[in-house]
């Protein structure tokens, strides 16, 4: 896939920022500065560039990424899994691993920390994200294995700073985003114009809806299929919320949208086990 980091200088001067590069989990491959760099350097096992920008002035990174999923189980894993995820980082250290920070992006767009330990991942956020909702990378297309992050990851992010534990250091790249077309937003939008004209009372039927369901089959299938099996309470909320859209360009069936709003709140205020 094609992406590209963007940088805005908030004021005139060199600034120093973290390229990407080879790592675990990402091969990165047709690099290309916007703005020729004074210096290229590697320091602590980062890429770094230096680049003289006037104010306001934008700096544009793209790249071929070429990510793939980490699946490590280090021996300190289980022992892990009986303590808080916040305090994991600390147990580790404590105990002689080489701990680091990483930051980087999910492949969203969003920025993401996490932490290296010996050189393997450990994300105990998206632990804690994943074990109080199953759904929460879904649109990223990753099944909900929470342990997976304790020493692997979904592959479907960026790593491009590794730093000391603790630290102080942020990313400086203000964006990450995909070249070239994405049909997903057009269909989206697609999808709820047609929502909204049916409930205005112009019939649209199915057919504008029918796209975006497809696409999101095709890009969320599998994890779908996973979390049904491992959450089928939470996973079943998605197909009432469309069969309720669906019914709203054809027949509006109010069951269906009170089913789905029924099971959203049983859901998240049901007590955790």
């Amino acid at each position: 896939m094609r992406l590209a980091l963007r940088f805005r200088a908030l004021e005139a001067g060199v600034h120093t920022l973290p390229l990407p590069q080879e790592a675990p989990g990402q091969r990165v491959e047709d690099l290309f500065l916007s703005r020729k760099p004074l210096e290229v350097y590697e320091a602590r096992g980062n890429l770094f560039g230096r680049f003289p920008l006037e104010a306001g002035e934008v700096l544009e990174v793209r790249f071929r990424l070429a990510p793939t999923p980490l699946r490590e189980t280090p021996p300190w894993r289980e022992a892990l899994l009986k303590e808080p995820p916040e305090a994991w980082p600390g147990i580790l250290a404590h105990r002689g691993h080489r701990v680091e920070r990483a930051l980087g992006f999910l492949l969203s767009g969003r920025p993401h920390a996490w932490y290296l330990v010996d050189g393997l991942p450990l994300d105990p956020n998206l632990f804690q994200a994943l074990k109080e909702d199953p759904a929460h990378l879904l649109p990223l297309g990753v099944a909900p294995r929470p342990e997976a992050y304790l020493g692997g990851h979904e592959g479907r992010r960026l790593l491009l700073f590794r730093g000391p534990w603790p630290g102080e250091e942020s990313l400086p790249w203000g964006e990450l985003r995909a070249l070239g077309p994405d049909p997903l937003p057009p269909a989206r939008a697609l999808a709820l114009g047609a929502l909204g004209l049916s409930a205005l009372g112009v019939g649209t039927g199915p057919w504008p809806y029918l796209p975006y369901l497809a696409l999101l089959l095709l890009r969320q299938g599998p994890a779908f299929r996973e979390l049904l099996l491992q959450a089928p309470t939470r996973a079943l909320e998605i197909p009432l919320f469309h069969a309720f859209a669906l019914s709203v360009t054809l027949d509006p069936r109010p069951e269906l949208g009170l089913g789905f709003l029924g099971l959203f709140f049983w859901n998240r205020l049901k007590p955790s086990s």
